[in-house]
């Protein structure tokens, strides 16, 4: 099948664009800013058609030749975003007919039960109705909050569940929703595709827990192994709204354009009100993800020391994703040049810890230590293994070897007792002259809650003084 994809590069197109290309389909997308395609992954294995949802002659050529289009995109970071998204809707839909496409897939929001909708979720509702009320066959999907890193969503659950300790409960902490696990959208979406011609209808998803958006925060602690916060009862003063999207862009590295339209949807109650999708395309394979290992999903393995490749599970975040999607990370980094050849250098990198030491300050790591065994941690100094190179899953003191690949790269993870995870990633790269080499040195530190933020600053300030004494420490003993 030939797909067409508006929303390619945003948080569920990413990762649609890469299910459908791991499934067979040729994929076109149409793209505003060709440099967000670098990030993806896949940028060199679809069409790409530049332009935005305001250029007929753009949306013309993306669906060409397409049997179906999947529609993600949602303008929510201009004022005018209803205005905007129905003219596109209209756009796309008469572009689809013009062009024999057989299938139009919708990703929106669900509608509430009662009371007036806000502007962001009667938008979605209008975009959907637009689809529907057109030629092509529709299938509308409406979801709640999807639950993985880089939805923007969940990282405000993320990081309001991390960073304010006395939560206002404020009367829609109490108001319900069904959030979905981004797996299963993505498997809704697909399955959508090859629905039969007489389908053409709005479809409720939803993962199988409805649960109030206290309860939320409150089971992401759990989960993420942070402390409970208290829920202090406050006024609602006239434009909370506003004044909390201003709250949440002070905590959070997302904007208020963007949070502001989903706080107001919170007044709403967001549950399924039928669950049909389960029979006419099917359930996800093992049934519908909790909330629970959805989020467990979304905390995995994201964040970590690795080289910042897209990975496979869409639960985690990926180089597209917007700054912070993930939780903080506080990252710092060297290059140090060393007269001495690749060899050398790495023989220096792969004798690290035991007797040989970190070439860091004196008296660095003992007192890091002393401390780490005051908590009942492992302490600075535990030995590295002897008479062999290092391998996956050695202890090096303080230190696991999560990968190594032997002349080039050694990841390091820290087991000492803090506020997070912490990488050390050194690389051995020859110098482009053929004389000397390269130690590149990066540190990165995954930062869990209030105490992990002031950690995470502490360590950035001071890394220049510990870990760029050890960059040129190493290659000093290399030399």
């Amino acid at each position: 099948m030939r797909c067409a994809v508006i929303g390619g590069t945003g948080y569920v197109g990413v990762r649609l664009v890469a299910r459908l290309l791991a499934e067979g389909h040729d994929v076109a997308v149409l793209v505003r800013s060709p440099h967000k395609l670098a990030a993806t992954g896949w940028a060199e294995r679809v069409d790409v058609v530049p332009g935005d949802l305001g250029d007929p002659a753009a949306i013309a050529a993306l669906v060409a030749g397409a049997d179906a289009v999947v529609h993600l995109a949602h303008a929510l970071e201009r004022p005018d975003f209803p205005a905007r998204d129905r003219a596109a809707a209209r756009a796309v839909s008469a572009a689809a007919a013009a062009a024999g496409v057989r299938r139009i897939v919708y990703l929106g929001g669900l509608r509430p039960r009662a009371g007036t909708a806000s502007r962001h979720l009667s938008s979605r509702a209008e975009v959907a109705d637009v689809f529907l009320d057109g030629p092509v066959p529709t299938a509308a999907l409406e979801a709640s909050i999807v639950v993985g890193s880089g939805s923007a969503s969940f990282e405000m659950i993320r990081y309001l569940a991390e960073r304010v300790p006395v939560l206002p409960a404020v009367p829609w902490l109490a108001h319900r929703t069904q959030p979905i696990a981004i797996a299963d959208v993505l498997h809704h979406l697909v399955g959508a595709l090859d629905l039969p011609a007489d389908v053409d209808r709005r479809f409720d998803i939803g993962g199988p827990d409805v649960l109030s958006y206290l309860e939320l925060v409150r089971r992401y602690l759990r989960l993420a192994g942070l402390p409970q916060g208290a829920a202090v009862p406050v006024p609602v003063p006239p434009g909370a709204p506003a004044l909390a999207g201003r709250v949440v862009e002070a905590l959070t590295p997302l904007s208020r354009q963007l949070v502001t339209p989903l706080i107001e949807s919170l007044s709403h109650e967001l549950v399924c009100g039928e669950e049909d999708v389960l029979t006419v395309i099917g359930p996800p394979p093992g049934g519908r993800t909790t909330f629970d290992d959805a989020v467990r999903a979304a905390l995995g393995a994201s964040r970590d020391g690795g080289a910042g490749e897209a990975p496979d599970d869409p639960a985690l975040a990926v180089p597209s994703d917007p700054e912070g999607s993930g939780g903080a990370v506080y990252a710092w980094s060297t290059v140090e040049p060393c007269p001495a050849g690749a060899d050398a250098l790495w023989a220096v990198v792969d004798g690290l810890g035991g007797d040989a030491g970190w070439y860091t300050p004196p008296g660095t790591w003992t007192v890091r230590g002393w401390a780490d065994q005051l908590l009942g941690g492992v302490g600075a100094y535990r030995g590295r293994p002897q008479g062999r190179p290092l391998q996956a899953g050695d202890v090096v003191d303080s230190w696991c070897v999560e990968a190594v690949e032997p002349g080039a790269s050694l990841r390091l993870r820290s087991e000492l007792r803090q506020p997070g995870r912490l990488w050390l990633s050194l690389r051995v790269a020859p110098d482009v002259s053929g004389r000397g080499s390269h130690l590149h040195l990066d540190v990165r530190f995954a930062a869990a809650g209030l105490a992990g933020v002031a950690y995470g600053r502490t360590l950035r300030a001071t890394a220049s003084a510990v870990f760029g004494a050890m960059a040129r420490g190493i290659t000093a003993a290399a030399t």
